[in-house]
């Protein structure tokens, strides 16, 4: 499946899009830093490592890049930064969690500090799947049986996809997800399922796949649960994966599921601040493009165990607009579902 996706990326990206962007002697002898939402070995992190071994020569100039950490609030403290004190020169780079994109929207904090649809995209690594592991013990095996018996999960704070998952569905579905919050991270929930502390937790695929490899062989205590249509890859087809997004019941619920997992097309997207010169936008987006499109990032990211189907820079950039142009009733609506009850 990888290499159909680089094939039909790098057919797509041989086009127009690939036009030659003048040399830009700017970033000769400069270092370029990705600064990564998220701590050190985290879901994040590696992309941003990839990264740095492969974008540097595809610049002009071949500046030196680095990595740095700069976790907090699902990446909202990373995108602040970017937004408002980051260098507006191309030298910094955020890789930050795709909830980001629309935290103002719908976050439940004070994320009034920066505007997403105002941020140059530069493109993401590989569309984020949302899904949830549940005990193989669970009377639950249908999307159906959701809606009848309590699964706890274990969960870390509103705002993050452990959270954020289960209470769309809880109030949007209709399902009886009961969360154990306080949990420090992924890890952590993944060792409170296999103590079995909690039935379950939900939260990236490309994390449950780490952290338990043999998941859709039925070898682990856990099966998956994916969270709506656009997650049932041909990966979950195979394995019979049933869909929660199914529980459904009017075109207001499918609308409504559909703006907010919207930006799962782009995970871990790479962005810089608002008034960065649009010709060294460009030339950085030609460049996070052929890394995605060369065979030899590819094989190292199939080395590394993570996902790799990227979408290049201009695409995200549209969808992120797209996300900005939902009605206000959707956008109120999804809001008022992940806002815990006074």
């Amino acid at each position: 499946m990888k290499s159909a996706i680089l094939l039909t990326l790098a057919a797509t990206l041989a086009g127009p899009a690939l036009a030659q962007t003048p040399e830009d002697p700017f970033f000769k002898g400069k270092t370029i830093t990705i600064a990564v939402g998220a701590p050190p070995g985290g879901t994040l992190d590696p992309y941003a490592r990839l990264m740095q071994k492969f974008l540097g020569a595809r610049i002009p100039g071949n500046p030196n890049i680095v990595v740095t950490n700069v976790p907090g609030a699902s990446s909202n403290v990373l995108a602040r930064q970017i937004y408002t004190t980051a260098p507006k020169d191309g030298t910094m780079i955020g890789e930050v969690f795709h909830g980001v994109a629309m935290e103002p929207l719908i976050g439940q904090g004070d994320q009034r500090g920066f505007d997403p649809s105002k941020f140059a995209w530069l493109g993401s690594s590989h569309p984020e799947i949302a899904a949830c592991a549940v005990r193989t013990d669970m009377a639950v095996k249908a999307p159906g049986d959701f809606l009848t018996q309590e699964v706890v999960l274990g969960s870390t704070s509103p705002g993050s996809p452990p959270f954020d998952f289960p209470t769309i569905a809880n109030r949007i579905l209709g399902t009886k997800f009961k969360l154990v919050t306080g949990y420090g991270g992924g890890q952590a929930m993944m060792l409170a399922l296999e103590r079995r502390e909690v039935d379950g937790l939900c939260i990236a695929w490309s994390t449950i796949k780490t952290h338990l490899p043999d998941i859709l062989g039925g070898k682990r205590h856990a099966r998956v649960i994916a969270q709506s249509e656009m997650e049932n890859t041909p990966e979950f087809k195979a394995a019979g994966v049933p869909i929660l997004a199914s529980l459904a019941k009017t075109q207001e619920d499918r609308e409504a599921l559909a703006f907010f997992y919207g930006p799962n097309a782009f995970g871990g997207p790479f962005i810089l601040p608002p008034g960065v010169p649009e010709a060294r936008v460009a030339l950085l987006r030609k460049a996070f493009r052929e890394v995605f499109a060369d065979p030899e990032a590819a094989a190292e990211a199939q080395r590394l165990n993570i996902d790799w189907a990227p979408l290049a820079g201009e695409e995200v950039q549209q969808r992120v607009e797209k996300i900005y142009a939902a009605s206000p009733q959707v956008v109120a609506r999804v809001k008022a579902a992940l806002t815990p009850p006074q």
